[in-house]
């Protein structure tokens, strides 16, 4: 079911305070500052450290590739905090400072290639060799962050292209396949375009289009996937009918990995689209379908494709010497291995590795280049890095105001966190290689700006969860959530009935203070028997033998009506017309019920009691008529 727009996130209990504030979350503008000076001294730091472990000199390059990184940094803090003031002040800085990493170390790894013609010369320019074109890679993401957020001023607006990014995902992960192998292949997959000097990964931009979809899709669809069927060993299984979505997207996958031969972007796209459905029902029992037909297709494949095979079998034994020397199939795994142990705890130093041991080391195994000369320590700070960024990402997810942004969110963290794991999983032996790149640091225009795009995303969705709800200091006014507003609209009402109930005034109900019966008084002369009546009767009946007033507002004879009497004005007595023939006030003797007739007024009758409130709900007689009957009438 689609959810409205204006939906937000419900805190737990209705006294408990909202997620985010009414005045919105802290900007953090000076912290941010400081995390991006720090992460620049961090990067000049690494690089000053390079040049003098390579040269034992510094040179232009040693300060300008720096102060390039955080110019460029700080183009990124300042469009974001333009178009996106309240977003998390720590996306950009994480995200800067992994890439400021990852250019220094790309531009290293090319000062020491294998091959003397292709080393990089230390006083090369900033924009020279593998690591300059990754600065310009770098400046191409942040300017598309840009245009992002200045197109995307909310991101609700993307459910309404859901379908047409459907498409265009699916035609960008899918045309490597159907294009030849000399211009999509690379390291047996066939996931690249490659047209002259201009190459694309598009896979890195399906991802992101897909996962906007599958969060719409599973917004309009959450309660029916929802829905518990029969219940197997414990486990709550969803309906039969239920699994379509599930079975076309794992189907799309085995294609993606028959036809491209890549197992990263197969095994990225469904656990994407599994671990949304899971933060969209909250059914474990996804997940083990999920687990299950993925496991199962892979085996299932297993003995017709060998480019899987291969990657299976360097897994289970990389340390064959027939596959180490004589295929050389496993050799860039065992030499990713061989440096990160001899890196140590501590690493050997910036600069004082052998990076060019490790085949594609400026890609897929960066982070073993990296390992063998910051040693475990220093990889566990990237990590740990990586791990924030993933915490803030799942956090925006939990603040935002409605499903969607929740669900795109989480996934984007997700994908961040997933994406990682293949990659280091793949490095250090724990799972078959993906040939996936690590974010921000790899070498590889696609990547980087599908990072940086990835980080634009999450800073749209964050800056809606954390601004303001009312409009204040000129920003764009945001709804409330609803419970906060039918909460304050209860708190209106009963101020408003507490100051109508101190003024006396009330808009419906009994009188305070009035006279109210809660049984029928009968007068008297009604019931059958003379000198009967209640208490009322008593009180308010003249006393025996006196003759009853008349007049247009004299009490009703035997009894009262239990109403309080309106306010007396005195008028002039008037003789009352004459009872008609047979009633019960004829001539004297009685009537036919025996009850006594009203005498003729001799007297003006006295004065009323005085009334005990202000208010008469009795009818009003017309000017000049005589009230000729009681209330008992």
């Amino acid at each position: 079911m689609a959810q409205p727009m204006s939906a937000t996130a419900r805190p737990a209990g209705p006294s408990e305070p909202a997620l985010t504030p009414l005045t919105g979350m802290p900007k953090r503008v000076f912290r941010e500052i400081v995390m991006l000076v720090v992460a620049g001294i961090g990067v000049f730091g690494l690089q000053l450290t390079i040049d003098l472990a390579l040269t034992e000199t510094t040179t232009s390059v040693t300060f300008m590739l720096p102060l390039a990184i955080f110019v460029v940094s700080m183009c990124a803090w300042g469009a974001v905090k333009f178009l996106a003031p309240y977003a998390d002040p720590l996306f950009v800085p994480i995200a800067a400072f992994l890439t400021g990493i990852g250019i220094v170390y790309i531009r290293r790894i090319d000062r020491t290639a294998t091959f003397e013609e292709d080393r990089l010369s230390a006083d090369a320019g900033v924009f020279a060799g593998s690591g300059g074109r990754q600065l310009m890679y770098y400046m191409a993401g942040v300017f598309l962050l840009t245009v992002l957020l200045v197109i995307v001023r909310n991101h609700r607006v993307l459910r309404g292209y859901a379908y047409i990014l459907l498409f265009a995902g699916i035609f960008l992960a899918a045309i490597p396949g159907f294009l030849p192998y000399s211009i999509s292949g690379s390291g047996g997959s066939k996931n690249w375009i490659r047209l002259g000097s201009f190459s694309i990964q598009p896979s890195e931009f399906a991802k992101l289009m897909l996962l906007i979809f599958f969060a719409v899709y599973l917004v309009r669809k959450r309660d029916m996937l929802s829905v518990a069927g029969k219940k197997i060993l414990g486990l709550q299984l969803p309906r039969m009918k239920d699994l379509g979505p599930i079975v076309i997207v794992w189907a799309a996958s085995l294609v993606i990995l028959v036809m491209e031969r890549d197992l990263g972007t197969s095994l990225l796209l469904f656990s994407i689209f599994l671990s949304m459905l899971y933060m969209a029902t909250r059914r474990a029992s996804w997940i083990v379908i999920g687990l299950t037909m993925f496991i199962g297709g892979c085996i299932a494949i297993y003995p017709f494709f060998s480019h899987l095979q291969t990657r299976v079998d360097i897994w289970l034994d990389p340390w064959d010497p027939v596959k180490v020397y004589e295929t050389g199939t496993s050799w860039q795994l065992v030499q990713g291995l061989v440096a990160m142990n001899s890196g140590g705890l501590i690493g050997n130093g910036p600069g004082a590795g052998n990076p060019n041991m490790i085949p594609a080391s400026e890609s897929d195994f960066i982070l073993a280049a990296i390992g063998e000369e910051v040693g475990l320590i220093g990889l566990i700070a990237i990590l740990l890095l990586y791990a924030i960024l993933v915490e803030r990402g799942f956090k925006t997810g939990i603040m935002s105001r409605d499903l969607f942004g929740t669900l795109m969110a989480g996934g984007l963290a997700f994908l961040v966190a997933f994406q990682l794991f293949v990659v280091f999983g793949g490095v250090t032996g724990l799972i078959p290689m993906t040939g996936q790149t690590t974010m921000f640091l790899a070498a590889g225009g696609s990547s980087l700006v599908a990072s940086w795009l990835l980080v634009g995303l999450l800073i749209r969705v964050s800056d809606d969860a954390r601004k303001p709800w009312q409009a204040s200091f000129g920003l764009q006014k945001t709804e409330a959530p609803p419970e906060f507003l039918a909460e304050q609209a209860a708190k209106r009402a009963a101020e408003e009935a507490e100051k109508a109930a101190a003024a006396g005034v009330m808009d419906s109900g009994p009188i305070p203070g009035g006279d109210q019966p809660t049984e029928l008084i009968i007068p008297g002369h009604l019931q059958g028997a003379p000198g009967t009546g209640t208490v009322e009767e008593s009180v308010v009946s003249p006393p025996p033998g006196s003759p009853p007033p008349t007049g247009p507002y004299s009490p009703p004879p035997g009894g009262s009506t239990g109403l309080p009497a309106r306010p007396y004005s005195p008028q002039p007595p008037q003789s009352p017309p004459p009872p008609p023939p047979g009633s019960a006030y004829g001539s004297p003797g009685g009537g036919p019920t025996g009850n006594p007739t009203r005498p003729a007024p001799q007297t003006p009758p006295p004065p009323p009691p005085p009334p005990s409130s202000a208010f008469d709900y009795r009818p009003q007689p017309p000017a000049g008529q005589d009230r000729q009957k009681g209330g008992g009438e």
